[in-house]
């Protein structure tokens, strides 16, 4: 067996655990953030807090036993231009559209798994409109022009990387460790007061593992066996596309899926694709271990229409915003991308205005007292 198969095959298996987790523990960052701000419910919420600050210290030790930083990666979270621009609206439409789509890509792949074929509708047109935003001239004719001017090489201000530990100034990979652990120690400990540990245990067995994935996915690109795929690929006539250092993420990998469909004999298997794969048969033999597999209808015509404009917004989004809710929020955060943690601070944005506008006049007061509520009580 190739490097280049033992790498998909360990990033299929990987992201088969990231999606039976995500199934069993109904993990979703958009419903978790609707819980907290109408029903005063912050568990979800927090299930991904926890997910993101195991990410962050899993991650910081990797680079600890590897010797060095994760860096370049891709995409490039800790490259030297913040595109902030792209970050910033990008992130805005993706939280938007996956209110209206009723979830991330993340969380619309375990609905698939689970039976939904609202669901299915869903993701192909999550996956189109991102390959329209990927492959097509949509973004170069469109939003290039503009966009492409709100980005700030730090370069110019002697910061090589956007990394939050080069951008204060602390050099060496043993301060991006020490960073990375106290970071993710914090977000744990705050996680702890909404969600403790002893009475909801499976929800941070269910969160931790999806921690370990995004660091299971720089361990496998980084480490040996990724090493040794370059290295079998620089002798290739038709080298695989998509090497490289990188962990989970569904922006860009729903444009593979969709181009993989469309041109199967064109190109060669990506870890984007497996994936994609991956979380679907992860999802699927969790939702039918635990029963919870049944067919579902489509929605009606309004909530269809609903759904399919919020698709269209989430998968042009997470391409603009080069990032999601996984992407951005753990493999972009575990690295310490400050991009990333802009892109993510997007996102929840887009969504809460999603969440108050659909919430009605008589609810939107108690969302922004919600919204206001101070982050030690999550």
């Amino acid at each position: 067996m190739t490097a280049i198969s033992e790498l998909l095959i360990g990033a299929f298996a990987a992201a088969a655990v990231l999606g039976a987790s995500a199934q069993s523990t109904r993990f979703c960052p958009q419903g978790g953030l609707r819980e907290t701000l109408l029903e005063n419910k912050p568990m979800r919420l927090a299930a991904y807090g926890v997910a993101v600050g195991v990410a962050l210290m899993a991650v910081a030790l990797l680079q600890l036993v590897l010797g060095q930083t994760l860096m370049p990666s891709r995409p490039a979270y800790t490259g030297p231009v913040l595109q902030w621009g792209r970050y910033v609206l990008g992130g805005l439409l993706f939280g938007f559209g996956m209110v209206l789509a009723r979830g991330c890509p993340l969380r619309t792949l375990v609905r698939v798994g689970q039976g939904s074929l609202q669901a299915v509708v869903v993701l192909v047109v999550m996956g189109f409109a991102a390959y329209a935003m990927s492959r097509t001239s949509l973004y170069g004719v469109w939003f290039a022009p503009w966009i492409d001017g709100w980005s700030l090489d730090l370069r110019r201000y002697g910061i090589a990387h956007q990394d939050l530990a080069t951008v204060l100034s602390f050099a060496g990979n043993g301060a991006h460790v020490a960073l990375g652990l106290a970071l993710g120690a914090l977000v744990l400990a705050l996680c702890w007061r909404a969600l403790p540990l002893r009475k909801h245990w499976e929800l941070w067995l269910g969160a931790a593992l999806i921690g370990l994935v995004v660091v299971t996915g720089y361990a496998l690109t980084a480490g040996s066996i990724g090493q040794r795929a370059l290295a079998d690929a620089e002798f290739m006539s038709q080298p695989p596309d998509g090497l490289g250092v990188q962990s989970y993420t569904f922006a860009g990998p729903l444009s593979d899926a969709a181009y993989f469909l469309l041109h199967p004999s064109n190109q060669s298997t990506t870890f984007g694709v497996m994936a994609v794969a991956g979380v679907l048969l992860g999802a699927l033999l969790a939702a039918l271990l635990r029963r919870d597999f049944r067919l579902q209808g489509l929605a009606g015509w309004r909530e269809g229409a609903r759904q399919v404009f919020g698709a269209m917004l989430t998968g042009g989004g997470a391409v603009l915003g080069l990032g999601c809710t996984v992407g951005h929020g753990l493999s972009g955060i575990s690295v310490l991308s400050v991009g990333s943690m802009m892109g993510l601070a997007s996102i929840f944005s887009g969504a809460w205005l999603a969440i108050r506008i659909e919430a009605g006049p008589s609810a939107r007061r108690s969302v922004l007292g919600a919204a206001l509520t101070p982050v030690s009580r999550l």
